[in-house]
């Protein structure tokens, strides 16, 4: 059970953020903050982490020993440090990069210079008290202090061989790089704890510092502003390829009885609506091998351009799943039907056979399957896999 002692150190250090920087301390008591023993870890590992869990809960794990050794200061400067991560994204960007000297660069960009720290408690007199007596990871002097984690990720790897080649060069054996010295002051091994997808987690933290920057009228770190903007791009780059579609294919404008013409004002004449005026199908690959996520990405991005188009929905796996109209927010009930083999041809010879080619047609599928020779018609293939295949007609289009 833990000390309640332990409890209230946490607290008053997240207090202490409201007071002081607001900003912070708004993410602070919207995080989940729970005690653990941290088994998988040494001893003298066990720390603190964040993780994403159960659809979108932002969650900090402590091993109460290592809160109650913190001074209150310091464990000040370590909230601000998880937050910092959470909002770099750090837990969903590393990828397939070496996961140590990835956690490396993640602490350089979250800590900043030792000269200049970007966390830390600051006292009356202007000095900042960090972590573990400042025996941190620091950017290094000669390097760059606005870089991203992935050009510092580069630099150490970089580093790293260069040092590698010179031991061997030494000794006649490959010698192991020391990397750049400092404790860690957190644990990063819990990011794969995370059980969201990189879109989910990416929109929870997106959600947070939205709230946080409103409740706080603004008042986020200055240093954080580049991390903040990216997370209000959208994943997905290809809303705009579909809007482009819809607009060159059909003049944007559609004729119809429910708006008056305002050139002639007789009955009977049709006026010109902005509404809806695309018709557009989307094919989606049901073989089993598109997941929920992307199911979810994807309609986020099709309902973006709902209000200018109407909607046909084909499922196809090997054969013929369903053909009906989409409306907004459907996807959310979408029962995907088929899981057998994949047969991307046939969806497209079939809306041609049955004479519903709309302005466009729009297909999701992870590439492993065929496609439809030409038919000269307006055609957008969403990739889900970057090493699927790709049809060679129309546009193509990875979604990240």
């Amino acid at each position: 059970m833990v000390d309640e002692s332990t409890r209230a150190k946490l607290m008053k250090a997240r207090c202490r953020l409201m007071l002081l920087e607001p900003w912070y301390g708004h993410i602070a008591m919207n995080m989940i903050w729970k005690s653990d023993e941290m088994s998988w870890l040494d001893e003298e590992s066990r720390t603190m982490g964040v993780r994403i869990v159960d659809g979108g809960v932002v969650e900090c794990v402590y091993y109460p020993p290592f809160v109650d050794k913190m001074t209150m200061k310091e464990l000040y400067a370590v909230v601000q440090h998880e937050i910092e991560h959470i909002v770099r994204c750090h837990c969903i960007r590393v990828q397939k990069r070496s996961p140590e000297q990835w956690n490396i660069a993640a602490d350089m960009c979250v800590n900043g210079r030792k000269n200049n720290p970007r966390i830390g408690y600051k006292e009356p007199t202007g000095k900042m008290v960090v972590p573990l007596d400042g025996k941190i990871v620091w950017i290094p002097k000669d390097w760059p202090a606005d870089e991203t984690t992935e050009y510092y990720y580069n630099r150490l790897q970089k580093e790293a061989a260069e040092e590698m080649r010179s031991n061997s060069n030494q000794s006649g054996e490959t010698g192991q790089s020391s990397g750049r010295s400092g404790q860690m002051v957190d644990d990063h091994s819990i990011w794969s704890q995370s059980n969201v997808s990189s879109d989910e987690a990416r929109q929870v933290i997106k959600d947070m510092v939205s709230e946080a920057t409103s409740k706080s009228q603004g008042s986020a770190p200055g240093h954080l502003l580049s991390a903040i903007e990216k997370l209000n791009k959208p994943v997905v780059k290809w809303r705009e390829i579909l809007r482009s579609y819809i607009g060159r294919n059909c003049g944007n404008q559609r004729k119809t009885y429910s708006r008056s013409n305002r050139r002639r004002q007789s009955f009977g004449t049709k006026g010109i609506s902005h509404h809806a005026c695309s018709n557009v199908n989307v094919i989606i690959d049901t073989s089993g091998s598109i997941g929920q996520a992307e199911l979810q990405q994807f309609f986020a991005e099709i309902e973006a351009i709902g209000h200018r188009a109407k909607i046909s929905l084909l499922q196809w796996d090997y054969r013929f799943q369903g053909y009906a109209n989409y409306r907004r927010g459907d996807w959310k009930k979408l029962k995907v039907k088929g899981r057998g083999g994949t047969d991307m041809a046939a969806p497209i010879n079939w809306l041609c056979d049955n004479n519903l080619v709309k302005d466009v047609q729009i297909m999701l599928t992870d590439g492993e399957c065929n496609y439809a020779e030409d038919k000269k018609i307006p055609f957008v293939c969403v990739l889900t896999d970057p090493n699927g295949e790709r049809p060679d007609w129309g546009k193509t289009v990875l979604m990240e």
